[in-house]
C-alpha cells in the first residue's frame, strides 16, 4: 500500500538521525556576539510591562525568530511574573509576520503585543504595541561615502535637488545616532525618516507615538527630530539602557476614538524633506537590503531619485518605479470597467481601517457598485477563487503587503486609493506622484469621493445608466450594471401599475449580483424539480458507522 497518505507503524522502532536543531539565540536577530538580553531588548520590554501594569502578554515572533521564542519567553516571564503578569507566545500569524497580530492578542485577550523582528510600521489601535527590531551591523561612515559618491551628479547645477533624505531599515534604527551624525558634511541639508515609537499606554486611554530617541543633533546642513518638548499632561520615561534601542518615550493622552471608529491614526514614520524644500526637490537614500520596503518607497516616490545601500554597495533604483507603476495602471483600468467589488481586509487590527472600509463602501453605493467586505487572512489564489462573482477585490492591508502583483489570482487587487481614482471615472488623472499606500491618504481621497458624489449625485439627471462605456482592458464595449439605484416611480393617473423607468423613459431594471452571475454559469446546481415527483414515504436509513453498520453486523 502506498506510504502517500499514511505512517507505517513500523516508523516507530525506527532510529532516525536528528538533525542540528536551527541555532537559537542572539544571532537570529543579527548580532552574534551580544547576549540574549540586549538582542531581544528583555530587560527594557519587562520594565515596561511592569511599569505599565500590563498582566497578559503576546509575544509575536516570525518563523525565523521562533527557535529563539522558548528562551525569550522563559528569560522575560521569569521578570514579570512576580507582579502576576503572563506572557503568551504567539506563531503563524493571521496575516503576515511584519504586522501586529491584533486578532490573536484579542483571542487571549492580551493587553500588550510585544512584536519581534522586521515590522511594516503600520499604526494600530486596538490594543498597544512594542516593537523590538533585529540589530543588524552596518558600516555607517562607508555607507553615507559611497552615497554621496554615487549621488554627486544631482546636486550639481541650476537644476539640482536641494535637499536630500535619508530613510533606514528598522534593523538599522539602533545605529540611528551613528547614521545622523555620518551624514554631516554634505552640500545641500539633509533630514531624517526617524522611527516613532508607539507609546505604551493601557488599552482604552489612547495611544500615541513618540520619537525613538532623544537625538538632537542640529548640525550645519542637517535636521532631525528630537523629543525636547513635554505636552501639558504628558509623563515622560528615559532609560539608556544598553538594550533598548531607544532613549526616550512619551505617553500623552490621546483625543478618544469616536463611536464610528473614525480618524486617523499618527504614522510611525513620516518622511519629512529639510525646512524650506519640497519633497519632490529632494533625494532619497535607503539603507538597508532589497525588499518590499524599498520597493515601497520606489513607488511612493516615483518622481524621485532614489539610492540604496547594502552589503553589495551602493546604487540607483529610481528607474525602476516607472515599470511597476504601469502594472497598477493596467490594474487600475481593470477596477474602472468592474461593477462587483470585493473589499478584503488584510489585517483588522490597522487603525484606519475601519473607517477607511466605511467609506470605500459608502463611495461604491453611491457609484451603484456592489461591494462585499472580506476577511480571508493571508491572501493566497484559491481562497480569492471562491468569489467568482467579484470583478476586482481591493486589498486594505499594511504598507509592505498592500500591494499584490502575482498574475496566479484570476481577479486584479487594487489599492484602497486606486479604487478612489477608480471611481472618479474620467474626471480622475493619474499621477505617478500622488500614488500611495498610506491608508490615511486613501481615507482623505475615500472621504472627498462620498463628498462629491453625494454633491453631484442627486442633482445629475443627465446619467444615463444604459450607456454603453468602452474598456481599455477587453477592448470591446460594455453595459454598467446597476445596484441599489434610486430608481425613479412613475404612477399612471387613475391607475394602480407602478414602472421603474430611467431618465430616457425606459424600463428600469434592478440588479442582484449573485442572480446575474447564477445565470452566466454553466452549473447552477441540481435540477429542483418542484411539483414534478410524487411524495415518498420516509423510510428508517442505516445506523451505525462505515466500517460496518448494524444491518451488516447480522
Amino acid at each position: 500500500m502506498s506510504d502517500a497518505f499514511y505512517t507505517s507503524s513500523a516508523h516507530a522502532f525506527e532510529d532516525v538521525e536528528v538533525g542540528t536543531p536551527a541555532e537559537a539565540g542572539p544571532s537570529s536577530m543579527g548580532d552574534a556576539s551580544s547576549s540574549l538580553d540586549a538582542a531581544f531588548d528583555i530587560s527594557n520590554t519587562a520594565q515596561l510591562i511592569l511599569d505599565g501594569g500590563f498582566k497578559t502578554i503576546g509575544l509575536q515572533f516570525p518563523d525565523e525568530l521562533l527557535p529563539s521564542s522558548v528562551a525569550v519567553y522563559r528569560a522575560l516571564q521569569a521578570r514579570i511574573a512576580p507582579s502576576g503578569a503572563q506572557a503568551y507566545v504567539l506563531a503563524d500569524s493571521t496575516y503576515g509576520a511584519c504586522c501586529p497580530d491584533i486578532l490573536s492578542c484579542l483571542h487571549l485577550p492580551a493587553d500588550l503585543l510585544v512584536h519581534y523582528g522586521h515590522a511594516c510600521l503600520t499604526p494600530t489601535d486596538a490594543i498597544p504595541v512594542h516593537y523590538v527590531f533585529p540589530r543588524q551591523t552596518l558600516d555607517v561612515s562607508a555607507a553615507a561615502a559611497a552615497l554621496k559618491d554615487a549621488s554627486a551628479s544631482e546636486f550639481e547645477g541650476e537644476g539640482g535637488k536641494r535637499g536630500a533624505l535619508v530613510v533606514w531599515d528598522v534593523a538599522y534604527d539602533w545605529l540611528a545616532d551613528e547614521i545622523q551624525g555620518a551624514f554631516t558634511d554634505w552640500p545641500v541639508p539633509v533630514s531624517f525618516a526617524t522611527i516613532q515609537r508607539p507609546s505604551l499606554v493601557p488599552a482604552g486611554e489612547g495611544i500615541t507615538t513618540a520619537p525613538s530617541g532623544c537625538r538632537g543633533k542640529q548640525d550645519a546642513g542637517a535636521t532631525s527630530a528630537c523629543c525636547t518638548s513635554k505636552e501639558q499632561g504628558a509623563t515622560s520615561l528615559c532609560e539608556n539602557g544598553g538594550a533598548a534601542s531607544s532613549c526616550c518615550s512619551s505617553a500623552a493622552p490621546a483625543n478618544p476614538a469616536s463611536s464610528k471608529g473614525k480618524g486617523k491614526a499618527p504614522a510611525l514614520r513620516s518622511l519629512t524633506p529639510p525646512p524650506g524644500i519640497a519633497i519632490s526637490d529632494t533625494v532619497l537614500f535607503y539603507l538597508g537590503p532589497e525588499g518590499r520596503s524599498l520597493l515601497n518607497l520606489q513607488m511612493n516616490h516615483a518622481t524621485n531619485s532614489v539610492y540604496a545601500f547594502s552589503a553589495q554597495g551602493a546604487w540607483a533604483v529610481h528607474p525602476t518605479s516607472s515599470r511597476l507603476l504601469s502594472r497598477r495602471l493596467f490594474a487600475l483600468h481593470s477596477a474602472m470597467s468592474a461593477d462587483v467589488f470585493g473589499l478584503v481586509v488584510g489585517n483588522v487590527g490597522l487603525a484606519s481601517s475601519r473607517a477607511l472600509v466605511a467609506e470605500l463602501r459608502e463611495a461604491l453605493k453611491l457609484a451603484k457598485k456592489k461591494s462585499y467586505t472580506l476577511s480571508v487572512g493571508r491572501l493566497n489564489p484559491a481562497k480569492l477563487a471562491n468569489f467568482a462573482e467579484i470583478e476586482c477585490f481591493v486589498l486594505i492591508g499594511c504598507a509592505e503587503g498592500g500591494v499584490v502583483d502575482s498574475k496566479d489570482f484570476l481577479r486584479p487587487i487594487i489599492t484602497p486609493w486606486e479604487l478612489t481614482l477608480a471611481l472618479k471615472g474620467k474626471a480622475g488623472v493619474w499621477d505617478p506622484s500622488a500614488w500611495t499606500l498610506d491608508l490615511n491618504a486613501a481615507l482623505d481621497e475615500a472621504t472627498a469621493v462620498v463628498a462629491s458624489e453625494r454633491a453631484a449625485g442627486e442633482g445629475d439627471e443627465s446619467d444615463n445608466e444604459s450607456e454603453l462605456e468602452f474598456s481599455l482592458v477587453t477592448g470591446a464595449y460594455r453595459t454598467r450594471k446597476v445596484f441599489g439605484a434610486a430608481a425613479k416611480e412613475e404612477t399612471r393617473e387613475g391607475g394602480t401599475e407602478v414602472a421603474l423607468r430611467n431618465d430616457n423613459m425606459s424600463l428600469a431594471k434592478l440588479e442582484s449580483a449573485g442572480s446575474m452571475f447564477l445565470q452566466t454559469r454553466t452549473f447552477q446546481g441540481l435540477e429542483p424539480r418542484y411539483g414534478l415527483d410524487e411524495p415518498a414515504m420516509l423510510e428508517q436509513g442505516r445506523t451505525g458507522v462505515a466500517r460496518g453498520y448494524t444491518e451488516e453486523k447480522k
